[in-house]
């Protein structure tokens, strides 16, 4: 477990020329397909079409997803991939209101919610897949605490909330993180982000994740975390451009993915912005994938589910968003290495009951509510 602070780099000189060798690299391998991708390949053309509902892949991974997609299937020109972005909460309670209608507009489904998951697929609302791939990243993703239902509910990716600061603020330039209580010191009053528990389960979960497995007692952490007097956010976004603009230097709770995004649109933050991991646990926070049963592209959906646990899908989602595959022996694109911790060399925690934390979540919440709020 090590703070990754001395290995960050500028990464948008590189960045390019390896966007152009994956995508590029998808073209004409149709004999490297397994015999599933194979059955799914001539439907998937007939449909022309995919519609991905996700809270995660930014507009340029949308775009570099799908053209490698077609280019890998061979699917034509004319085939049109939707990447529909919304947020977490919006993603569940589209496909719901969806089910419920039996009305569809989406294929397939990409979110951390392993409640609905769940209780969606006891409800015969996904459709069954046959994957060639999802034996690779089951284990990883069982030894992580990870919720997954095969055939039904697979996990492409994972991310992880770890601590961000901007060494260039005042203050700021000796600073590390590597552990908890490093993030709640008393000179960092007035320089911290407390993440709003009320308003994402992913935020929840890290917190129940921490306290099951004895890393964190929240009730004394909390006050700590108070007694820094932090300003209370809940995205990621508007939060990482209060470390950037040093009005609030540090983030307990962050993505590497967006330190990532930041760098490749400015490289000289590469020297500044830094990321950290806690050696009490990293909490994963899986995102599972299953295909909407009535969707009007199920061919093309299960081909983009195999697609995304492949190594040619999956380094192109790890690239643009610096997040987390389970995939047996896999090793990120050089590009993303310097902003993701090593899983095999960290302590991953997840849940030992995901379904069951939604029994605890309102009452973690209220706790965090009464401290902050």
């Amino acid at each position: 477990m090590h703070s990754r602070k001395s290995t960050m780099r500028p990464i948008a000189v590189v960045a390019a020329p390896f966007v152009a060798l994956i995508v590029s690299a998808g073209i004409g391998l149709s004999a490297e397909l397994s015999p599933q991708e194979k059955k799914l390949v001539e439907g998937a053309k007939k449909e022309g079409a995919v519609t991905l509902l996700n809270p995660i892949f930014s507009d340029r991974t949308g775009e570099l997803l799908g053209k490698a997609f077609v280019q890998h299937y061979n699917l034509g020109p004319n085939f049109k991939f939707n990447n529909l972005r919304k947020g977490t909460g919006q993603t569940v309670a589209q496909v719901r209101q969806e089910i419920l209608a039996r009305k569809f507009t989406v294929d397939i489904l990409l979110v951390s919610a392993p409640a609905f998951f769940d209780e969606a697929a006891k409800r015969g609302a996904f459709e069954a897949l046959d994957s060639a791939y999802w034996k690779n990243h089951a284990d990883l993703s069982k030894t992580a605490g990870q919720y997954s239902n095969y055939p039904y509910v697979v996990v492409p990716f994972a991310y992880s909330f770890q601590p961000v600061w901007n060494s260039a603020c005042p203050g700021m330039a000796n600073f590390s993180a590597d552990n908890y209580n490093d993030v709640v010191k008393a000179d960092l009053k007035g320089k911290t982000i407390a993440s709003d528990l009320t308003k994402s389960i992913t935020y929840t979960n890290t917190a129940i994740s921490l306290a099951e497995a004895g890393a964190l007692d929240l009730k004394t952490y909390w006050d700590k975390l108070k007694a820094t007097d932090p300003l209370v956010e809940f995205r990621t976004e508007p939060k990482m451009q209060m470390v950037i603009t040093c009005q609030r230097p540090v983030d307990m709770w962050n993505l590497s993915g967006r330190v990532y995004q930041n760098v490749v649109k400015k490289t000289d933050l590469a020297k500044t912005i830094k990321i950290g991991s806690y050696k009490e646990g990293q909490v994963m926070l899986g995102n599972q994938a299953a295909v909407i049963k009535g969707g009007p592209n199920p061919n093309a959906a299960r081909l983009l589910i195999d697609f995304m646990l492949k190594k040619e899908g999956t380094d192109i989602f790890i690239e643009g968003e610096a997040m987390y595959s389970f995939m047996k022996g896999y090793s990120p694109p050089p590009e993303t290495k310097p902003y993701v911790f090593d899983l095999t060399k960290t302590r991953l925690l997840g849940l030992k009951d995901w379904v069951g934390a939604g029994k605890t979540a309102a009452a973690v919440r209220d706790a965090w509510q009464a401290k902050f709020q």
